[in-house]
């Protein structure tokens, strides 16, 4: 089901499939969370001023080995 290149990423990651997709997705929904706060901050540019931009550098920071 996984390609040899799937598998390696797994292992490069210290991770199972499964804890691999529920990291994957806490990071997507951050992201996605992260992106509405931009939208909003589009039409009311005093809001959100900085959200988007710390939780890319968070998720960055915290993932990176």
């Amino acid at each position: 089901m996984f390609s040899k290149q799937c598998k390696v990423h797994l292992e490069e990651a210290e991770m199972t499939r499964w804890q691999h997709f529920k990291h994957a997705c806490k990071i997507s929904w951050r992201l996605e969370k992260a992106a509405w706060a931009v939208f909003l901050h589009a039409f009311a540019p005093r809001y959100f001023k900085t959200y988007a931009s710390e939780t890319c550098n968070d998720i960055v920071t915290e993932n990176s080995k």
